[in-house]
């Protein structure tokens, strides 16, 4: 096994390897600002140089995406969101496609400096999605001396690694299903002629079908190892769901590597054919551009945690797409070593079966403790947090890595209120939105 899992680590960073999340500590955000944005307040050029030197400014992403990603697609998905996008895709005067929605799940943006006034809860008495807040502290002001109260923060690091996204039959599940003739892959990037359509042209249907297909067949060229999709009435041996589950606990059950099992399979699904190999691979590509992220910002060690997808798996189910990322996390745990990964904690509240799989997908990862996400949430809340890991010897003064859950056409991290989901409760409670901000100038100087 080796270390490094994507070549070319950029030699310039955001700042990374500073924090630990086993603490609280004062935020330069008064007790009675809102967090999300006063935050966003230090990134805007209006206020950014008032802000006394001491103040923690949100430093923008480390954007870890795949070789095939076209890198001024990588701007177009960063800056062109919509403000919200709440159950929707495209639509009329959008500057994102459902294509250019697929591929952004290959563009994952990691902060590796992000603070949080307390620790993610689920409480439908509550509404549901919450923060149990850590309250907070009298400091001594640094203009003037005085004291004043201000938000307690923990520090985290944030993966906006955006979801499979299998909410309606507009996105992933376009991109890998099969239609009535072959389809064949094609590498845009060898192609001098192709570019972004711009936002005027996208209004028309059809040049943004054939432009959506181009991304498409782009896809189908670097998921596949035939580089094309067959007919759909020339596919034989086709799996069910339960067998095409069968299939990946199989491949993550096995310890020798056979991935070669999964190359050309093929599934029904909601009266159409998809390709395994494509949903397979995606993942592989998701996981790779997150963990090769963290490995190079956390050198002190990290937490990851997972939640697996609901709202995004409603066209193909959660058990299914479970078995994906853990499928993939095998893949890339046979081949290379997770060095900085001290504990996985999976969400497994709706899943208990994936507990086993993960302990087998991370078989090669003898040092990384492998439990439940609730065992490391089970502290007083308040000032003592929720996250305790004082049980886990390794995860002492490692960094917790927490996800927002997201898809790839709306900034809902800056606009959703704290109930509406995980993304509106992580975005309304932290810095993550001011780091992930549209218009900052610094947004794209890590990509890698």
């Amino acid at each position: 096994m080796v270390s490094i899992m994507k070549p070319n680590i950029p030699t310039n960073l955001p700042p990374y390897g500073l924090d630990r999340s086993d603490a609280l500590h004062p935020s330069s955000i008064l007790a009675n600002e809102n967090f999300r944005s006063s935050s966003l307040e230090t990134v805007r050029p209006s206020t950014r140089d008032e802000k006394d030197p001491g103040d923690f400014i949100p430093p923008p992403p480390l954007i870890s995406c795949s070789d095939f990603v076209p890198r001024p697609l990588v701007e177009l998905l960063m800056r062109r969101k919509k403000n919200s996008a709440l159950g929707v895709k495209w639509l009329k005067g959008d500057e994102i496609t459902n294509m250019e929605g697929a591929m952004h799940t290959f563009v994952t943006p990691v902060i590796s400096r992000c603070e949080i006034n307390g620790d993610y809860s689920y409480n439908p008495a509550f509404g549901g999605h919450g923060i149990n807040r850590f309250g907070d502290t009298l400091q001594r002001s640094r203009t003037d001396g005085s004291k004043r109260k201000y938000q307690l923060a923990r520090f985290v690091v944030l993966s906006a690694s955006i979801q499979m996204d299998f909410e309606d039959a507009r996105v992933m599940l376009s991109a890998c299903m099969l239609e009535g003739s072959e389809t064949i892959g094609h590498d845009i990037l060898s192609d001098s002629a192709w570019a972004i359509l711009d936002k005027k042209a996208k209004q028309d249907d059809k040049q943004r079908r054939a432009y959506d297909e181009s991304l498409r067949q782009h896809m189908i060229y670097h998921l596949t190892e035939a580089r094309r999709l067959p007919a759909r009435n020339s596919v034989k041996d086709l799996l069910d769901i339960n067998e095409t589950i069968q299939l990946l606990e199989s491949f993550i059950t096995t310890p020798t590597d056979n991935a070669d099992k999964i190359v050309g399979k093929f599934t029904s699904l909601d009266n159409r054919i998809i390709s395994v190999e494509i949903l397979f691979n995606t993942a592989v590509q998701q996981a790779k551009n997150e963990l090769a992220a963290l490995e190079v910002l956390c050198p002190q060690g990290y937490v990851y945690t997972y939640d697996p997808a609901s709202m995004f798996a409603r066209k193909i189910g959660a058990t299914v797409l479970n078995r994906f990322m853990l499928a993939a996390l095998k893949y890339l745990s046979d081949h290379y070593k997770f060095e900085n990964m001290r504990v996985f904690g999976f969400n497994d509240y709706a899943d208990r079966g994936a507990m086993s799989l993960l302990r087998s997908a991370l078989r090669r990862q003898e040092h990384v403790t492998v439990t439940s996400k609730q065992d490391l949430f089970n502290g007083a809340g308040g000032a003592q947090g929720l996250y305790n890991v004082t049980h886990i010897p390794q995860a002492s003064g490692a960094m917790l890595v927490i996800h927002n859950n997201s898809d790839g056409f709306g900034q809902n991290i800056e606009t959703e209120g704290m109930t509406g989901s995980l993304d509106g409760a992580i975005g309304s409670s932290s810095s993550a939105a001011a780091s992930l901000e549209r218009n900052r100038k610094d947004l794209l100087d890590f990509v890698w």
